[in-house]
C-alpha cells in the first residue's frame, strides 16, 4: 500500500514539472532537462484517436513503472461509443468489477471534424488517500492535454481556483470554473444524500469574445 502511494506522488511530482519544450532555456543544464523536461502534446481539439495516443505516451512519459503505467493508460481498443448516435466516446479505469473505485472519461465529439470538443472526468471520491492521489493525478493529465502550453504553476493554479485544495464543512462548496487561454475548466461536485461521491472535471474550448 505504501509503495503505491509512494508511486502516485513520485509522478504527481513529475508531472507538475513537466513543461512544454519552448519554456525550457538553453541555459538550462543536461541534468535538469532530463529530470524536468518532458513534451505534453494536447489532446483536446484533436481527433479522439490523437488524443488517447497523446494521453498514453504522456502517462508513459511520467510513470515509474508497469502497474501504474496500465492503470492510467487508455486501451483503445476499450474506449466505446455511450450510444448509436456516435457524440460521445468513454473509458473506464480501475476496478470495473467495483464501481466506488472506477474512474470514467468521456469524450465528446464534435461531428463536423470529430475532434475532441469537451472531456469529462468523472473521479470516486472516499477517505482513501491513494484515491486522493489518483484523482488528483488524473485531474493533472486531463488539464495538461487541455492545454499543453501551461506550465507547472498554471496547472496547479487551475485545480486550487478549482477549489480541489480546500478545507471544506460542505461538498457543495467544492466546485468552481476557471477560464485560460480560452479552455475553460469546471469542477463539479456529485452529491446524494449531503455525502459527496464523486468528482466531475469538465474542460471544453470557448469563444474568446465569450470567454
Amino acid at each position: 500500500m505504501k509503495n503505491k502511494i509512494s508511486t502516485l506522488i513520485i509522478i504527481l511530482l513529475l508531472l507538475s514539472s513537466c513543461s512544454s519544450e519552448e519554456s525550457t532555456s538553453e541555459e538550462d543544464t543536461n541534468e535538469s532537462i532530463a529530470v524536468n523536461e518532458f513534451l505534453i502534446s494536447e489532446g483536446l481539439g484533436k481527433t479522439s484517436q490523437i488524443f488517447v495516443s497523446n494521453w498514453n505516451q504522456l502517462v508513459s512519459t511520467i510513470s515509474e513503472d508497469d502497474q501504474t503505467t496500465n492503470f492510467f493508460s487508455i486501451n483503445p481498443d476499450e474506449v466505446k461509443w455511450t450510444s448509436i448516435e456516435k457524440q460521445t466516446l468513454y473509458y473506464e479505469f480501475g476496478n470495473i468489477e467495483n464501481p466506488q473505485s472506477v474512474f470514467v472519461i468521456n469524450l465528446n465529439i464534435n461531428s463536423d471534424d470529430n475532434t475532441v470538443s469537451e472531456v469529462e472526468f468523472f473521479a470516486p471520491t472516499s477517505k482513501d488517500e491513494i484515491n486522493s492521489q489518483q484523482s488528483k493525478l488524473f485531474f493533472l493529465i486531463v488539464i495538461a492535454l487541455s492545454d499543453d502550453s501551461l506550465d507547472k504553476d498554471d496547472r496547479d493554479n487551475i485545480l486550487s481556483n478549482l477549489g480541489l485544495y480546500e478545507e471544506l464543512s460542505n461538498p457543495k462548496q467544492l466546485a468552481g470554473s476557471v477560464t485560460k487561454n480560452n479552455v475553460r475548466y469546471i469542477l463539479e461536485p456529485l452529491i446524494e444524500n449531503n455525502l459527496l461521491f464523486g468528482l466531475n472535471l469538465y474542460t471544453s474550448f470557448v469563444d474568446s469574445a465569450n470567454a
